[in-house]
């Protein structure tokens, strides 16, 4: 079958709004034999940020990578059976509108995201990071409800 996208971007934070997009996009990655990208921001609050004032850089990058491997476990077992695909695990700190917008252009590809998170009540007041990824982004997105 002929690959329709390089890579299906597939922004995971844990809720059941990315376990319902990775399940999509596992569809979708059988369907166009399109490979996988699971990616896990880690974007902590001002008040995390306090907290973590005096650990290292190694116990920072636990903290971070402990996050991400919850979020990404989730998602694979919405995706179920992983036989035939392609499917890569990423995980970075930033905000995360431009590490999705940013990691879609630079792979030309395709985001299948949840519409709703686990936000917290800034994010009632600034919008969604997927509203803010679909006013920037030059690349397609899919948001699955």
């Amino acid at each position: 079958m002929i690959s329709h996208y390089n890579l299906i971007i597939v922004p995971v934070d844990g809720s059941e709004g990315s376990a319902r997009a990775a399940a999509f996009a596992g569809d979708l990655a059988r369907a166009t034999n399109s490979p996988i990208q699971l990616l896990h921001v880690y974007f902590p609050s001002s008040s995390e940020v306090m907290g973590m004032a005096q650990l290292s850089r190694e116990q920072l990058e636990v903290i971070n990578q402990e996050s991400a491997a919850a979020a990404f476990a989730k998602a694979r077992e919405a995706i179920g059976d992983a036989e035939g695909l392609t499917i890569e695990d990423k995980a970075v700190w930033g905000e995360p509108r431009e590490e999705i917008v940013a990691a879609a252009e630079e792979n030309d590809a395709l985001i299948v995201m949840g519409r709703r998170g686990l936000g917290r009540v800034q994010k009632l007041i600034l919008g969604s990071v997927s509203d803010a990824v679909l006013r920037t982004v030059r690349r397609p997105v899919t948001l699955v409800g």
